[in-house]
């Protein structure tokens, strides 16, 4: 059952255990593990991926065989019920009209001093997006990772999956790739997937930048990777945390916390209210719900070790609880959202009013669902046009402007031990004089 604290003293060290659910004792171990597949991958290419793909996903695979064929992705499309295709680009649309608002533009500024300063935006030349698979399929996440890449205009978009039984990869995944403009498509998974984007193979290429969630094994590896790639951030369990007052559904907001719990039995679902009759009528709705639940047993767990109401004082006091949480998703069940709005400084993604489910930012709103979790809203964002891009500096100064800068620049060089630096300068300035 879904638990209720009045004590305000515990609140705060339950938000942090929550928040911390990932430091276990045995992440040091993993990331041995992890440690090793990387080297070997890096060291044997094909051969460790093939190896590793056998140990861990119990699929025997060939290394021509790795790639998804180009008859395999035209036979997906005959796989996927009319209405799943049509939601696919409803998703599509919605998705990519967003992000190009977010394109940055490059500028160039022509200054009276003969200065010219600028900023020019590129995309890196190849992006590898991970895309979890095992406990169920998402398509969702295939479009969330791709189609940034896309706007972004990078040449080259990669994709990884871990293969089913078979070596078989869900239609709707393949669907949504296409749809989402990824060019290839490789049946491998886990860690050694990571390590194969990272320092390619014979038959899987380097890529530039790595996006997507995954297992405990992926995160580490994508942690590890960093430096030798860029990666988008390092994900772990899903999490929302809800913050109603007397007016919201009981009903609704129980549906809204098992929609998050039930993804895995890790995920964290947290509801602050002002209303003690609300609170208890949340406790019975999700028992309710859960009663023949798929996804039961999972979800179960999820609720029992990461599952929590808060009853506040105010909705102040709750946002203050939240901004410390920091939550992934941050639902704000409310008679005035907006004015409440103000108060949260950080939440990966915020949802205002009672007909603004998580669920929608999950599928097709627009903005994207691969958000920062356990707490790193509080110096990150969502994944977005941004993390495929690279900015560099633009600058040329005329011969008139180096010399009005020029006694500054030798004063700092000098005072920095860097003699050529001043050295560098002074010649220009002598050779035109």
């Amino acid at each position: 059952m879904l638990r209720i604290i009045t004590q305000q003293a515990d609140v705060r060290a339950e938000l942090q255990r929550i928040c911390d659910r990932t430091h276990d004792e045995q992440v040091l171990h993993k990331e041995a593990t992890v440690r090793e597949v990387l080297q070997a991958v890096k060291r044997q290419g094909d051969k460790a991926v093939l190896h590793y793909t056998a140990e861990f996903d119990k699929q025997t695979l060939k290394a021509e065989e790795l790639r998804v064929t180009g008859s395999e992705l035209d036979a997906a499309y005959q796989q996927v019920s009319k209405e799943l295709l049509g939601a696919v680009r409803l998703a599509c649309r919605q998705i990519e009209a967003f992000h190009r608002q977010r394109v940055p533009k490059s500028w160039v500024h022509f200054g009276d001093d003969e200065v010219v300063l600028g900023k020019r935006y590129t995309p890196v030349d190849r992006a590898g997006l991970y895309v979890p698979g095992g406990r169920a399929a998402y398509p969702s996440t295939v479009l969330m990772n791709a189609i940034p890449a896309h706007v972004a205009a990078v040449p080259h978009i990669v994709m990884v999956t871990p293969p089913g039984p078979g070596g078989v990869i869900n239609p709707a995944v393949l669907v949504a790739a296409q749809e989402a403009g990824v060019q290839e498509i490789y049946r491998i998974g886990g860690a050694q997937a990571i390590a194969a984007l990272a320092y390619g193979t014979e038959t899987i290429p380097k890529v530039n930048v790595i996006t997507g969630p995954g297992n405990i094994y992926v995160t580490l590896a994508k942690k590890l990777v960093y430096g030798t790639v860029g990666i988008d951030s390092l994900a772990g369990p899903s999490e929302v945390l809800v913050i109603a007052d007397e007016s919201a559904n009981a009903v609704h907001v129980a549906a809204d916390l098992l929609a998050q719990a039930e993804h895995d039995p890790m995920a964290a679902a947290i509801l602050l209210t002002t209303d003690a009759a609300l609170a208890k009528n949340v406790q019975v709705a999700l028992e309710r719900q859960l009663v023949d639940h798929p996804r039961r047993i999972d979800t179960e767990k999820a609720i029992a070790h990461y599952g929590l109401i808060v009853l506040v004082e105010s909705l102040q006091a709750a946002a203050e609880l939240s901004n410390e949480f920091a939550p992934e998703h941050l639902e704000l069940e409310v008679k005035d959202p907006w004015a409440l709005l103000p108060e949260i400084r950080h939440a990966g993604a915020i949802f205002l009013g009672y007909s603004t489910p998580e669920a929608v930012g999950d599928y097709l709103a627009g903005p994207n669902h691969t958000l920062p979790t356990s707490g790193a809203a509080r110096y990150a964002s969502a994944l977005g046009v941004e993390t495929f891009l690279k900015h560099s500096s633009i600058i040329q100064y005329s011969q008139t402007a180096l010399q009005n800068v020029a006694g500054a620049i030798d004063v700092l060089a000098t005072a920095e031990g860097l003699p050529s630096h001043a050295d560098s300068v002074r010649r220009r300035i002598q050779q035109e004089e």
